[in-house]
């Protein structure tokens, strides 16, 4: 039966899923959080990349036994990831973009901090769901000053931040936060405003999207080669980021990277 870990970052799940599970070679898509890769060179662990389809499917097949880290891309992908579970026996699964996403796999992990620090200000936090639980006692990370009118350049600063955190259990301050959020406010508030998208732009979406009744999406993807279409978004002032940069160009994910417009749907 899974445990929960209440860690610092989702990066730093990953780092304990590797060391829990004594992981020595680990399959990882390319198109992923560059965070993510700067992240597993801080672990003992050979790195073996795979390339996605136009679904955000894996185009290759693995190995029975092999550990293979699955993104819920942008919390729409949960049918890919029961296909995949049910391959796979050592699937991990990063729903980094689906807070409310049921844990499966070998082991799964998600990100308090891209759901709720817009809204509520939260600057760490992450929920693993393992069922090796490491017995050495980690730090708990620092408290912080709730802000919540968070900024562009706060975000960064605490991205900075993040990067050369350890392991360490989720800061107290987080726990508080996330004591007194009303969490069905929360899923009603998100699907809205992915329905509202979704009626305006899915006729002219370039991306194929089917969507579980049971997701809440992190954004609603907009699939456009429309280049001013985001730059209208910010002028409105939306927070837009691009993922994710830093692929060879030549790569068929690349064109996520240029055409896919992430909505925000807080």
């Amino acid at each position: 039966m899974k445990k929960l870990v209440k860690l610092n970052t989702a990066r730093n799940c990953l780092r304990y899923i590797i060391r829990a599970y004594n992981i020595s070679t680990i399959y990882v898509p390319h198109y992923i959080c560059p965070s993510i890769k700067s992240t597993l060179k801080k672990e003992i662990v050979n790195v073996e990349y795979y390339h996605i389809d136009e679904r955000f499917m894996p185009t290759c097949k693995f190995k029975p036994n092999d550990y293979i880290l699955y993104p819920n891309y942008f919390g729409i992908c949960t049918n890919n990831v029961q296909t995949l579970e049910k391959q796979y026996k050592n699937l991990i699964v990063d729903n980094s973009h689906a807070f409310y996403a049921e844990p499966r796999g070998l082991a799964s992990f998600n990100s308090l901090r891209k759901f709720f620090q817009m809204q509520y200000g939260v600057l760490d936090g992450a929920y693993l769901y393992t069922e090796k639980i490491m017995e050495r006692p980690f730090r708990t990370a620092d408290d912080y000053e709730i802000d919540e009118n968070m900024t562009y350049e706060r975000i960064v600063k605490n991205e900075h931040r993040l990067d050369n955190e350890q392991i360490m259990y989720m800061s107290k301050t987080t726990e508080k936060i996330m004591s007194g959020i009303n969490f069905e406010q929360e899923k009603l508030i998100r699907m809205n405003n992915y329905k509202k998208f979704e009626e305006k732009l899915k006729a002219t979406n370039e991306l194929a999207i089917s969507t579980d009744k049971n997701e809440y999406p992190f954004v609603y993807p907009y699939y456009t080669h429309d280049k001013e279409f985001g730059c209208n978004l910010e002028k409105q002032g939306m927070l837009i980021y691009r993922y994710w940069d830093g692929l060879p160009s030549t790569f068929d994910e690349y064109n996520f990277y240029k055409y896919l417009v992430p909505i925000p749907l807080y």
